[in-house]
C-alpha cells in the first residue's frame, strides 16, 4: 500500500443532496483518435440512456484531430451531440468532446475549461479531467478508458473508483502492450474488464442501481448500517484470504465495501455478507480495493535526497566485505521504493573501496504486486520522477517500456509478508514503511512501530510517510531531522521484545495458518513463565530514563511502588512508597552528581501494619557516550519487624541500641532534610534567574512589538501607494510587451530577416535572422550599415539605400551568399514613423534558397524523367481520368509506324489485335469506376504488320484530396517471355512424361530382380547395382540440352565405375555415336549386367584379365545398325555357363530384343564371355542415330 486513502469521504448532507439532485450521472471516456472503432462499438449499443451524459476526452497529443473522431463517431440518436462551453451546465441524453488544447474539469456539475500550460504534460489530460470528475461527483462518476492510452488514464481511474465511482476498461486482443488497460487490470485500478460494446448496459445497470439504493433509503442510514457489520465482513476476508482487516481504519474500510456494495449491486448488507461469503471473486475484488498501491519512484524529492545524503552514508559507516547492510521495505506494491532505494545504495557502493553486502527485503501482501515488482518493467511515466542520468544508469529500454537492470533486481528479495500476522525480519539497518500505517487503526499503529525497534539494529533508522509519525513513541525513536520522516532508533532502553502475530483477534488466520499460531502462542507463554519464575528469586528493580519516568517493571514491586491519586504518572518519585521517597529522592541526585552507584540501607517502610527494612541500590547506566543517563533502582529487603516485639519492655542495652538507632536516623534525616533545602534553594535561585531573564526579554519583546507595529503602518501605507502607481505601470507595461511579443513573433514567424537603419544608414534594430547576412551583434547597434561586411554579393548596397531616401519607392533584387550557396531576394523600402515621416529604410532578405533549389530540382527531374524514358525498354505513357490518351513515347510511333500525333485520344487502340480490343476497354474501364492499378496483355501491331504481345500497366496520380488526376503507365514487350513460357511448358510435359518412363523401369527392375533372387539381401545387392546403373545413364542425359547421350560415355561411365585400377583392364573403341533415352538406358543396364558378371565370374575377376568392347555402325540410309560386341580374355573360367537361367541374361537376350529391336549373342566359354549385339539407328526406332562421325558412315559405306 503506497497512497494514501482519502479520509474524508463525502457527508450525509451531500449525499442528501445528491440523491435528491435531477442532475445526470457523468460517463467519462479517455480514448486516442486511434480508438475510433472502440468509441463507434461503444455508442453503437447504447440502449435507453436514461439520466446519464457522456464527455469523450482524447489525449493531450492526439487532441490536435477531434474532427477526425466527430467523422467516425455514429452516437446513438437518443444522443444530443453538444459543444462543451465554460461554465455550462452538462445536460443528461447529450455527448460533449473536449476541445483541443484544452483541460476540462468539472464543478458543481458544470464544465470548467482552461488553455494547456507549459508543464500540463505531467499529467494527461484523461487524468486531469477524471480527477475531476471524481472529486465532483463522487460515486456517481463513471470512468471509461478505452484502449491505447497509455498511462494517462491510471491517476483518474484510481481516483475514480477512490470516490466509489464505477471505473471500466477495454479488454483488449494483445496483452504485451503497456497501456492502461493491463496496468489497470494488473493493478486492479479498474471494477471490470470487458468489450465497449458490453460497457453502455453495465454502465445502465449500475446507474438504476445507485438510483434505487438513492431513494430506498438514505446514505447516512445505509453507512451505519455498514459500520455496524464491518467485524463481520472483516471475519469473512480473514477466513477467504487469510489476512485480518479488523485493525483497519475504519473510515477506509467503509468506504471500500461501501463502494463495492454499489459495483456489485447489492440492495442491503446482509445480502452483501451472503455474496461475498459465496462468490471468491468479489473477495478478492474487495481485497484489491483495500490494497491499492498507487506508487513512484523516488516520491517525496526532500526526503529521498535526505536519505541519499544523510542516512546512507551512515548504514554502510565502520562496515566491510564481510558484513551485510539490512533493508526492509514495508508495502512495496510493484516495487518502485524498493528499487529507488537500491539506486541510492548502489551509487553509494560506487564510492567505496571496502563494500559490505547488501540485501533488501521487499514485502507486501498483494501477490499480484509483487509479480510485477519482480519483473520489474515500468511505462515511459518513470521518466519524470528521476534524472536522465538514472534513467540511462539503471534502466533498459524496451519498445515503450523501462526494465531495471539485473544488478539492481538481484539487490531486492520480494516476498509476500503481513507485518500483521508474519514475525519481522531482524538486524536491520533501515525499515522503510511509507503510507501502510495510515490504513491502520491507533491501536495497531502503536504495535507496529515497538515491532520496528525490535527489528532495527542499534543506530538503525526508520523512514515514514509524510502523513505518519511516532510521537507516541517518542522514547524508542527520535527525529534525524525534523523536517522529514526519517527516524533513529534509540539504543538507551532495554530491547522491546514484542508479541506477534499483531492481529486483534485470537483465531485471525485461516486454517492452513492455525498450527503454526498455537506454537507461536504457546512459546510465548512458556517465555513469559520462564521470566515470571527467575525474577521470584530475583530483587525487585524498575528502570527509568533520566528524568526518573520508567521505562520498566520487574515483577513484585507492587510493596515499593503504587499509582498516586490525580492524574496518571510514571515518575518513579509519584510511585514510590511515602517511607522511601526521601531516601529514594536522595539516592537518584547522588547517582547523578557522581555518576556511580549510590546505596541506602535500613530504610523502614509501614507494610501491612508491620515495618520492614529496605535496602536502596540505585546504579546509573549509559549507554554510550551521546546516550542519555538511564537508572536501575533495586529494591533488597531486609527484615520484619513485629508490632508485639518492638512493644516488649526492652533491656538497657537494647534500649541504647534503639536510641542509638534513632538518633542515627536523625542525622542521617537531617542530611536529607538539609541535601532537600539545598537544592531547593539552588532551584529557587534558578527560578529567579530565569524569571528575571524571561521578563526581560518579554519587555524587548514588548518594545520591538510597538516598533514593528508602527513601521508595519508605515509600511502599509506607503504600500498602497506603491500598488497604486505599479499597477498602472503594470497595465502599460502589459500593453507594452502585448506589443513586443506581437512585433517579435510576427518576425520570427515570418523568418525574414530584417535590418531598420536610420537616415545615417546607422542600425536601429534587427532579427535574429539577419546574422546570416551581416555579422551582426547587440553591440553593432548604432554604427553604419557600411561599416558592417555583409556575407552576400551586394555591392549596390549603399547606392539602393540612397535611392529609395531620395525616391521613396521600393527595390527589389535577388542576391547570392558565394560560401553557402544560399539566395535571397531583397527589398529595400523607407520607414515611416507613426507620424508618417521618413526615419530611415527597412530592409529585407527573403530566403528563397528552397525555392531556387525546388526549380533546379524540376528541371533535373524533368531532364532525369527524359534520360529515364529513353532508357526504358518500354513505351511510356499517360491517360486523362477519362481514359484518353494525352502522351505516349515516340518509341511508341516507331514501333507501330503511326504518324506522330495519331495515337491520342483513342488512337492508339487502331494499333490494338482486333481480338484482343473488347477485354482491353473492359479493363480500362474497370479500373477508372475502381481506380485501381490496371494491368493487361495484348498484342500491337508493328509497321510490318507483325503482332507482339506487350503488358500494359498503369497507376492512379491522385491529388490532396484522392481523387484521380491523371494515370501514368508503361506498355512492355513480354513476346519473348510468352515464347519462353510455352517452351517451359512443353519442356514441363516431357520431364513428367521422361519421369512416369523411369519408375515403369524401376518397377519392372524391382519386380524382375525378385522373381530371381532367392533372398532380400541378393535382392537388394542386385537391385541396388541395377538402379546404380540407371541412374548413372539418368545422371549423363541431364547433361545434354538434347536428351541425348554419347555410346561411348554410357559404356565407359558403366564400366569404369565398376572395374578395377581405374579402368586399366578395359579398352574402348568406335565411332561417335548418340543415343537417345530409351536406347540409353535399356543398353546402359544390358552393360551392367555383363560388368558386374565380369566381377564375379569374368576376366575382372583377377589382374590379368581384360575386357574388350567395339562397336560400330553400318548399313545404308533407312536401314543402319550398330554392332557392339563384349569380349573377355585373360582369365580361364571353370565353369563355362550358369545353371540357370538369370535376370541378367534375360535382360539382355530378350530385354534388347523386345525394347530396341536388337538381336543377342551370348556365348559363355572358358576363355571367358562373348557378347554381341546388334540393333537398328533407324529414325523408326526408339534408338534414332542422332549423330555419327564421318568415318563410321565411311566404313559402313566399305
Amino acid at each position: 500500500m503506497s497512497e494514501r486513502a482519502n479520509e474524508s469521504g463525502p457527508t450525509e448532507d451531500a449525499d442528501d443532496a445528491v440523491a435528491e439532485s435531477t442532475a445526470p450521472m457523468i460517463v467519462g471516456i479517455g480514448a486516442t483518435s486511434a480508438a475510433i472503432e472502440s468509441v463507434d462499438r461503444f455508442f453503437g449499443h447504447l440502449g435507453e440512456s436514461g439520466n446519464l451524459a457522456y464527455v469523450i476526452v482524447l489525449q493531450q497529443r492526439e487532441a490536435a484531430e477531434p474532427e477526425r473522431v466527430l467523422r467516425e463517431i455514429h452516437a446513438s440518436p437518443l444522443l444530443t451531440l453538444a459543444a462543451i462551453v465554460d461554465g455550462a451546465p452538462i445536460e443528461a441524453d447529450h455527448v460533449y468532446l473536449a476541445d483541443a488544447g484544452t483541460i476540462l474539469a468539472v464543478r458543481e456539475g458544470r464544465f470548467s475549461v482552461a488553455a494547456v500550460e507549459a508543464d500540463s504534460a505531467e499529467r494527461g489530460s484523461i487524468d486531469s479531467f477524471l480527477v475531476s470528475l471524481a472529486e465532483d461527483q463522487n460515486e456517481r462518476a463513471v470512468a471509461v478508458i478505452l484502449d491505447g492510452t497509455g498511462s494517462d488514464g491510471t491517476l483518474g481511474a484510481t481516483a475514480v473508483k477512490e470516490r466509489g465511482g464505477l471505473t471500466l476498461a477495454e479488454q483488449r486482443v494483445d496483452d504485451r502492450d503497456t497501456g492502461i488497460t493491463t496496468s489497470s487490470a494488473a493493478a486492479a485500478i479498474v471494477d471490470f474488464v470487458m468489450r465497449p460494446e458490453q460497457m453502455p448496459e453495465h454502465i445502465a445497470t449500475y446507474a438504476g442501481h445507485l438510483e434505487r439504493i438513492t431513494r430506498s433509503r438514505s446514505a447516512g442510514a445505509l453507512r451505519q448500517t455498514v459500520t455496524r457489520n464491518l467485524t463481520r465482513i472483516a471475519a469473512v476476508l480473514r477466513n477467504k484470504t487469510g489476512h485480518d482487516f479488523h485493525g483497519y481504519k475504519q473510515n477506509t474500510f467503509l468506504r471500500r465495501v461501501q463502494r463495492r456494495m454499489l459495483v456489485a449491486q447489492a440492495d442491503s448488507i446482509e445480502g452483501y455478507i451472503d455474496f461475498l461469503r459465496s462468490d471468491p471473486a468479489e473477495v478478492q475484488h474487495l481485497f484489491n480495493d483495500l490494497l491499492i498501491g498507487v506508487t513512484q519512484f523516488f516520491r517525496d524529492a526532500g526526503e529521498f535526497e535526505f536519505l541519499e545524503t544523510e542516512v546512507v552514508p551512515k548504514l554502510f559507516a565502520g562496515k566491510g566485505p564481510g558484513d551485510q547492510v539490512r533493508i526492509w521495505v514495508l508495502g512495496c506494491a510493484t516495487g518502485e521504493e524498493a528499487y529507488s532505494i537500491a539506486i541510492l545504495l548502489r551509487e553509494h557502493m560506487a564510492k567505496l573501496d571496502l563494500v559490505p553486502q547488501v540485501q533488501i527485503f521487499a514485502t507486501d501482501i498483494d501477490g499480484r504486486a509483487l509479480a510485477a515488482a519482480r519483473v520489474g518493467r515500468y511505462t515511459e511515466t518513470i521518466a519524470q520522477t528521476m534524472s536522465r542520468e538514472r534513467l540511462a544508469r539503471w534502466f533498459v529500454r524496451e519498445g515503450n517500456t523501462y526494465c531495471v537492470v539485473k544488478e539492481l533486481r538481484e539487490m531486492c528479495i520480494f516476498s509476500q509478508h503481513s507485518v500483521i500476522k508474519d514475525a519481522p525480519f531482524s538486524r536491520l539497518d533501515l525499515v522503510s514503511c511509507r503510507n501502510l500505517l495510515i490504513y491502520l487503526n491507533n491501536d495497531l499503529q502503536n504495535r507496529v512501530i515497538p515491532l520496528f525497534h525490535f527489528a532495527l539494529r542499534p543506530g538503525g533508522y526508520l523512514f515514514l510517510g509524510n502523513s505518519e509519525n511516532v510521537t507516541r513513541h517518542n522514547k524508542i525513536f527520535v527525529p534525524a531531522d525534523r523536517r522529514y520522516r526519517i527516524f533513529r532508533r534509540l539504543d538507551s532502553v532495554t530491547r522491546v521484545l514484542p508479541d506477534f502475530p499483531l492481529a486483534a483477534s485470537s483465531d485471525r488466520n485461516g486454517p492452513a495458518a492455525e498450527k503454526d499460531v498455537r506454537t507461536r502462542e504457546v512459546t510465548g507463554t512458556l517465555t513469559r513463565r520462564a521470566e515470571q519464575v527467575a525474577e521470584r528469586y530475583a530483587p525487585a528493580y524498575v528502570i527509568t530514563d533520566s528524568a526518573y519516568e520508567v521505562l520498566h517493571f520487574s515483577g513484585r514491586t507492587g510493596h515499593y511502588l503504587a499509582p498516586s491519586p490525580g492524574a496518571a504518572s510514571l515518575n518513579l518519585l509519584n510511585l514510590a512508597h511515602r517511607d522511601l521517597r526521601l531516601d529514594l529522592r536522595a539516592a537518584l541526585h547522588k547517582a547523578e552528581a557522581e555518576g556511580k552507584p549510590v546505596k541506602a540501607e535500613r530504610i523502614q517502610i509501614g507494610l501491612n501494619g508491620h515495618r520492614r527494612v529496605v535496602t536502596l541500590v540505585v546504579e546509573p547506566i549509559r549507554l554510550s557516550p551521546d546516550d542519555a543517563t538511564s537508572y536501575v533502582v533495586l529494591f533488597q529487603d531486609g527484615e520484619i519487624l513485629e508490632g508485639d516485639e518492638a512493644a516488649e519492655p526492652a533491656p538497657n542495652f537494647v534500649r541504647d541500641e534503639h536510641v542509638q538507632r534513632l538518633e542515627a536516623e536523625l542525622r542521617l534525616t537531617r542530611e536529607r532534610l538539609q541535601a532537600t533545602i539545598e537544592e531547593l534553594e539552588s532551584t529557587n535561585e534558578e527560578l529567579k534567574s530565569s524569571n528575571e531573564e524571561y521578563q526581560s526579554v518579554n519587555e524587548e519583546l514588548q518594545s520591538a512589538n510597538e516598533e514593528l507595529e508602527t513601521s508595519k503602518e508605515e509600511l502599509q501605507s506607503t504600500n498602497e501607494e506603491l500598488q497604486t502607481v505599479n499597477s498602472e505601470l503594470g497595465h502599460r507595461v502589459n500593453e507594452l510587451d502585448r506589443a513586443n511579443s506581437d512585433l517579435k513573433n510576427l518576425l520570427e514567424s515570418t523568418q525574414i530577416a530584417t535590418v531598420f537603419l536610420d537616415n545615417n544608414f546607422c542600425v536601429k534594430s534587427f532579427t535574429p535572422s539577419v546574422v546570416e547576412i551581416f555579422h551582426l551583434i547587440e553591440s553593432d547597434l548604432g554604427r553604419p550599415i557600411t561599416h558592417i561586411a555583409p556575407l552576400i554579393a551586394y555591392q549596390d548596397l549603399q547606392d539602393d539605400i540612397r535611392r529609395v531616401l531620395r525616391t521613396l519607392g521600393t527595390i527589389e533584387r535577388e542576391v547570392e551568399n558565394p560560401s553557402s550557396g544560399a539566395r535571397y531576394l531583397v527589398r529595400v523600402l523607407p520607414y515611416r514613423n507613426i507620424d508618417n515621416f521618413i526615419a530611415g529604410v527597412v530592409m529585407t532578405f527573403l530566403d528563397i534558397t528552397a525555392a531556387a533549389r525546388a526549380e533546379r530540382a524540376l528541371k533535373e527531374t524533368q531532364e532525369r524523367y527524359h534520360h529515364m524514358e529513353r532508357a526504358v525498354p518500354a513505351f511510356l505513357f499517360t491517360m486523362t481520368p477519362e481514359v484518353q490518351c494525352d502522351y505516349v513515347h515516340p518509341r511508341f510511333y516507331e514501333y507501330t509506324g503511326l504518324e506522330d500525333g495519331r495515337a491520342l485520344g483513342q488512337g492508339w487502340t487502331s494499333a490494338v489485335h482486333p481480338e484482343d480490343r473488347e477485354a482491353t476497354d473492359a479493363a480500362w474501364a474497370k479500373a477508372g469506376e475502381s481506380g485501381r492499378s490496371f494491368e493487361v496483355e495484348l498484342r500491337f501491331r508493328d509497321r510490318k504488320g507483325h503482332y507482339r504481345w506487350f503488358t500494359t500497366r498503369a497507376e492512379a496520380m491522385r491529388d490532396a484530396d484522392g481523387t484521380i488526376v491523371k494515370w501514368f503507365g508503361s506498355c512492355t514487350d513480354t513476346h519473348e517471355r510468352r515464347r519462353a513460357e510455352d517452351r517451359q511448358r512443353l519442356l514441363l510435359a516431357e520431364l513428367q512424361h521422361r519421369v512416369k518412363n523411369i519408375l515403369a523401369v524401376v518397377r519392372s527392375l524391382a519386380k524382375r530382380t525378385a522373381e530371381s533372387t532367392a533372398t532380400l539381401d541378393g535382392f537388394l545387392a542386385h537391385f541396388d547395382g541395377r538402379i546404380g546403373a540407371l541412374a548413372r545413364t539418368q545422371n549423363i542425359l541431364t547433361r545434354t540440352a538434347d536428351s541425348s547421350i554419347d555410346l561411348a560415355e554410357l559404356i565407359g561411365d558403366e564400366v569404369i565405375h565398376h572395374a578395377a585400377r581405374d579402368g586399366a583392364q578395359v579398352s574402348l573403341s568406335g565411332p561417335g555415336v548418340r543415343l537417345r533415352q530409351k536406347a540409353a538406358e535399356t543398353l546402359g543396364l544390358a552393360l551392367h549386367e555383363l560388368v558386374t558378371n565380369a566381377i564375379k565370374y569374368g576376366a575382372l575377376t583377377g589382374p590379368d584379365g581384360h575386357v574388350t568392347i567395339s562397336w560400330r555402325a553400318f548399313g545404308q540410309d533407312g536401314d543402319r545398325r550398330l554392332l557392339l560386341e563384349w569380349r573377355e580374355s585373360g582369365v580361364r573360367m571353370l565353369d563355362t555357363g550358369p545353371a540357370r537361367r538369370g535376370f541378367g541374361r534375360e535382360l539382355i537376350e530378350d530385354g534388347l530384343t523386345y525394347e530396341l529391336g536388337a538381336t543377342t549373342a551370348l556365348e559363355f566359354s572358358p576363355g571367358g564371355v562373348r557378347c554381341v549385339i546388334e540393333m537398328p539407328l533407324s529414325d523408326s526406332a526408339e534408338a534414332v542415330l542422332i549423330e555419327v562421325e564421318a568415318h563410321a558412315a565411311d566404313e559402313a559405306g566399305g
